[in-house]
């Protein structure tokens, strides 16, 4: 019976719809983060355009201090971000297709939403085509298995779900296109199919940065499906793609895209030790959440020591799992280490920024292919591995082979189910609790410990998108997921002590720009002082705000996050210190998961 289902013409439709079904409940998550500056541009609130960009959506912080120095008065920008900070990303055909959503359903995210699934049943499908044309003569059940691989992998919820990364999947489609006509046209199916690979590949590349991917895929084709052609061939073949990719590099830098002074995004062109250093650490917890399931959400909080202890261990275990494969004979095929080595040059790009799942989106193209064809190879010879070695090792596959067919299935639609309740806490449980501007006298509200300082960035466009007035500024004094103490030094005095340091995650490279005693910032009226730092690392573990007034000034007002939200401050007296607990997040998502 299965064999004939996997053999049907029906097959690849129902794996399609039944991936777009194991996501759909996630449909119903409203905006997240960047969703809501698309809705301000987009509602005509916020005017953002940057040179090739009409709207310029993916234009976060453009590298101008002036810019910058505006955003950390207004407290969108955290006063530890760098003045120069630049992270602005040139997508115009990505900016085209929300365009569409607010031109044809502007008051409906879940349409939104549902245009995001789509494009996600398309790549499926595509990818479907993609696995059969590479391996025509195989048992289409191989192809079929591939597509089913990717379509349930869990890795993708979000991805699919986050209205702001569907040029992911965008990007992926147009991939799939690339690589069917580069395939073609290498099997001497005529020149045209390489014009089409091209003009694929540069429009790919004005969707999404993720587009670089598909070279990665073309090299690792070249490098394992044409061991007979001279090295010259191969690379004259490259050629025209390389180039496709470095014109567009150069225009995206000319017009000022790209990211500095962010630990967030690195740019391997300019900072290429960073880079390395960053490959080194971020790449084996991308295989780990590829191949295992292991989150990377929580990675880049980790110490640096924990941090290098985690990626040893993880090339450890996957080396011994590519051993045990080799030692079963599963990678004896050009296609199987077409798709290994194509999906690990596409995450090396991917280590540029920070861990998160949905990153591994292109590189499990590949993944789902290799390991397709290696479980149908040990399951057709499964009576031919016997002995504690090999008999071991198809069990290990076996294990392997439930984790991605039953258990990641299983994982999507859960998480698709707690995706809203999950996210909710952050992206509107924060802002909204904080009190609508109408009903305050404050101009300014100081927000002492909120749980993720940067985030604070959204807050006005949340509240805005919620119906809420806000206040002239919302200022943090640093990230409350870490212990700090508060100590009153005058009236317009306040000192801050957090032992363990304030780390930037997305708004200052500590490594390139680190702090050092005597560094001073501006948010507002506010002066700022760095007064010590930690050792290693030069972070501000010691911080001295200077407000302009007594603190007691009706113009200040000042909030700090209580169990699932923020709650008036009452500041110590002069003299006198208060100790602040680090925030304890996951008892904020557990209440909203229990419906408080």
């Amino acid at each position: 019976m299965w064999h004939r289902f996997w053999a049907s013409r029906w097959c690849v439709p129902a794996l399609v719809l039944l991936g777009m079904l194991l996501m759909a409940p996630a449909m119903n998550i409203g905006l997240v983060a960047d969703d809501y500056i698309h809705w301000s541009i987009m509602t005509g609130q916020m005017h953002n355009a940057q040179p090739g960009s009409h709207w310029g959506l993916f234009t976060f912080f453009d590298g101008d201090p002036a810019h910058n120095q505006a955003l950390k008065d207004s407290g969108r920008l955290i006063w530890w971000g760098s003045n120069d900070l630049r992270l602005s990303f040139w997508r115009p055909l990505s900016e085209m297709s929300l365009w569409l959503d607010y031109r044809f359903w502007p008051d409906s995210p879940l349409l939104m939403h549902v245009h995001n699934l789509l494009w996600y049943g398309l790549l499926v499908y595509m990818l479907s085509r993609l696995y059969r044309q590479l391996d025509p003569d195989a048992d289409p059940a191989v192809s079929r298995l591939a597509t089913w691989l990717f379509a349930g992998n869990v890795m993708h919820v979000f991805a699919v779900a986050w209205l702001s990364a569907r040029n992911q999947m965008i990007s992926g489609v147009l991939l799939a296109l690339s690589l069917c006509a580069f395939h073609a046209w290498r099997q001497g199916r005529g020149v045209k199919h390489a014009w089409w690979a091209a003009v694929t590949l540069a429009v790919g590349l004005l969707t999404a940065e993720a587009a670089i991917a598909t070279v990665g895929y073309m090299v690792a084709y070249v490098v394992t499906m044409e061991r007979g052609r001279s090295l010259w061939s191969r690379a004259l073949a490259l050629l025209p793609f390389v180039l496709i990719v470095l014109v567009w590099k150069a225009v995206h830098s000319h017009m000022g895209y790209g990211s500095f002074a962010s630990p967030a995004y690195i740019d391997p062109a300019s900072h290429l030790p960073r880079f390395a250093q960053s490959l080194v650490l971020r790449l084996p917890a991308l295989m780990m959440a590829q191949w295992f399931g292991a989150s990377t959400g929580v990675f880049e909080q980790l110490p640096h020591p924990t941090q290098v202890a985690y990626a040893v261990t993880a090339i450890v275990v996957l080396s011994g799992l590519g051993l045990l494969i080799h030692r079963l004979g599963a990678l004896v095929s050009p296609l199987v280490r077409f798709y290994l080595l194509g999906s690990l040059f596409v995450l090396v790009p991917a280590c540029a920024t920070l861990t998160m799942d949905r990153l591994v989106l292109n590189s499990n193209i590949g993944m789902s292919g290799f390991l397709a064809i290696v479980l149908c190879h040990v399951w057709a010879r499964r009576d031919q591995f016997k002995g504690w070695l090999l008999g071991g090792a198809k069990w290990v596959l076996y294990a392997m082979a439930a984790i991605h067919l039953v258990l990641f299935p299983v994982a999507s639609l859960a998480s698709s189910v707690l995706l809203k309740g999950l996210l909710w806490p952050t992206t509107v449980g924060e802002p909204t609790s904080l009190p609508d501007a109408r009903q305050l006298k404050a101009a300014h509200l100081i927000l002492v410990n909120p749980p993720a300082a940067e985030l604070v960035y959204y807050y006005p466009l949340a509240r805005t998108f919620a119906g809420m007035a806000n206040p002239q500024s919302m200022q943090a004094l640093a990230t409350g997921n870490k212990a700090m103490t508060l100590t009153r030094v005058d009236e317009a005095t306040l000192d801050l002590a957090l032992p363990e340091g304030i780390k930037s995650t997305m708004a200052r490279d500590e490594v390139t720009q680190p702090f050092k005693v005597g560094d001073t910032a501006t948010m507002g009226a506010i002066h700022v002082e760095v007064l010590a730092v930690t050792t290693p690392g030069q972070l501000p573990s010691k911080v001295r705000f200077h407000f302009p007034a007594s603190m007691n000034d009706p113009q200040w007002q000042f909030y700090a996050w209580k169990d699932t939200g923020y709650a008036p401050f009452e500041l110590p007296a002069v003299g006198q210190s208060v100790h602040l607990d680090a925030v304890d997040l996951g008892k904020m998502v557990a209440g909203r998961l229990k419906g408080k």
